[in-house]
Parts: structure tokens; C-alpha cells; sequence
């Protein structure tokens, strides 16, 4: 079964990051932040991997939030793949060039995400988390 955030985790998240990192408060648009969820909800995709690509791209396209997107497109997606076993691990510097990047293009952007994450992932069991 996988298991996937809440609108209430999300907001949570959306807090802390924002109270850690800096930035302005605020949901823009709920309805676009609800969208970003449960897009991979669908049942269109088929492994989690391409789950996890649907939803840290929906977050970084719908610009739910006043400030942050980028960085809950990150966050958001590394917690739905601890939540099913798995992590990003990647420095910092890495995940940050890579996010940036999926912002100037639009183009296969999708499949950019689900290669990035089936080589930057490792498994909880195999590894300290």
C-alpha cells in the first residue's frame, strides 16, 4: 500500500520550512496545493518513483504557495519516499541545481524528474536513514 501525505502534513511542512529557510507566509491558491497532492493519486502512474516525479512537479509548476514552492517540491517528495521506504540522497548543493533547472525548462520535464529520482533514491532498508 503506498502511503501519501495529507493536506495537513503538507501545511506543516510548508510552515517549518518556511520558519527555517525564510520567506513569506501564505497559501496563494488551496485549490492548486490540493491539485499538487493528489495528482499521484490518480491512479494514472504506475510505480512510486513516477508517483513521487507527478508530485514534486505538480508543486513546482502550480506555485501553490506565496514563497517556498521550490523548496516544498523538494521536501514534499523526499517525505512521500521515506513515507514508502525510500529517500533522495543527494548533497544539498545537487538537489538544489536540480530543482532550479526543472524551473527554466518544460520539456519532458516529467521524465527528467522520474530518471533523477530512480538514480538519486536509495532504500530505507538498505541504509541508514
Amino acid at each position: 500500500m503506498i502511503l501519501f501525505p495529507s493536506l495537513d502534513e503538507a501545511l506543516e511542512l510548508y510552515q517549518k520550512l518556511i520558519d527555517e529557510f525564510g520567506g513569506s507566509h501564505g497559501i496563494r491558491d488551496l485549490g492548486l496545493l490540493e491539485s499538487a497532492l493528489y495528482r499521484p493519486q490518480t491512479g494514472y502512474y504506475e510505480d512510486l518513483f513516477s508517483m513521487a516525479a507527478a508530485l514534486m512537479e505538480s508543486f513546482l509548476i502550480n506555485h501553490a504557495f506565496v514563497d517556498g514552492n521550490k523548496r516544498m517540491a523538494f521536501f514534499i517528495t523526499d517525505i512521500f519516499l521515506r513515507m514508502n521506504g525510500y529517500k533522495i540522497k543527494t548533497i544539498p548543493k545537487t538537489g538544489h541545481k536540480f530543482i532550479i533547472n526543472l524551473t527554466h525548462s518544460s520539456s519532458q520535464r516529467f521524465e527528467t524528474i522520474v530518471t533523477w529520482l530512480e538514480t538519486h533514491c536509495v532504500s530505507l532498508r538498505d541504509n541508514d536513514a
